[in-house]
């Protein structure tokens, strides 16, 4: 993947919107954005705290950008209670993203809950692309903070809820053996993530997932986010902020 520069743009909320303790948040730069892959992520400034928090690019074009936010601690509280017309900054664009592979036509996504935030840019940005979205929340109200993003993105989009309330009933990895991708983009719980796994290695197929790692500095520098790598046939630690967040599935070590 070609390497983007990383700039400190300055962000401007438009709106914040609250879907139980998730956020989707629209903002205005103030200045032209890089380009921004799908599965990179920005180091945000939150008020009244010293460390940045690190959030998936959602969706992005030149000079707009949104964030699917869950609200789980002092730092993202402090973030979601800003209101329309707050400014922050924001370190973007930083790790690595989705690699999308020559020759490929047929792709699946599957996500649960903000796991599926990262997801979104690899059908929008790559609309030639047939995929398909497996898609999982606890209930039909998670799903609204991504709105009919997906089904319009999407050539098919099959929503799974905890509680049956939208779609069918139980976990987007029941559904794998329905759908023949060449390729599987994945980011969500560990138990999501091994699934996956097994999935691509039974069919032979490539996979990627985006590790949902806690993060310290963003930038390689505290070893905080550290992802067991099977490399080469040697066991690494690898940095979700810089050498992931993104890794082949085949070589994640759970």
């Amino acid at each position: 993947m070609t390497a983007t520069k990383t700039v400190k743009a300055e962000l401007i909320i438009s709106s914040i919107t609250q879907y139980g303790n998730v956020f989707r948040v629209e903002c205005k730069a103030t200045e032209p954005l890089p380009k921004i892959a799908a599965g990179q992520f920005a180091h945000i400034k939150v008020p009244g705290k010293d460390l940045r928090r690190p959030i998936c690019v959602y969706d992005n074009t030149a000079d707009t950008i949104s964030f699917i936010i869950a609200s789980v601690g002092a730092g993202t509280a402090a973030f979601t209670a800003q209101q329309a017309g707050a400014r922050f900054d924001a370190i973007l664009p930083l790790g690595n993203g989705f690699p999308i592979l020559p020759d490929v036509t047929n792709i699946a996504v599957l996500g649960g809950g903000t796991g599926c935030a990262p997801l979104l840019k690899i059908a929008k940005d790559y609309s030639d692309l047939n995929c398909t979205a497996l898609l999982g929340f606890p209930n039909a109200e998670q799903r609204k903070v991504y709105g009919d993003d997906f089904d319009r993105a999407c050539e098919r989009v099959c929503y799974c809820t905890d509680d049956g309330s939208l779609g069918y009933r139980g976990f987007p990895t029941d559904l794998l053996t329905e759908i023949a991708p060449e390729v599987l983009y994945v980011c969500g719980a560990p138990g999501m993530v091994r699934t996956a796994q097994k999935f691509c290695a039974a069919r032979g197929i490539q996979g990627f997932a985006s590790m949902e790692q806690r993060m310290g500095c963003g930038v390689g520098a505290c070893l905080v986010c550290t992802v067991k790598i099977n490399r080469d046939g040697r066991i690494q630690n690898l940095r979700a902020c810089a050498d992931g967040p993104v890794f082949p599935l085949e070589e994640i070590v759970l």
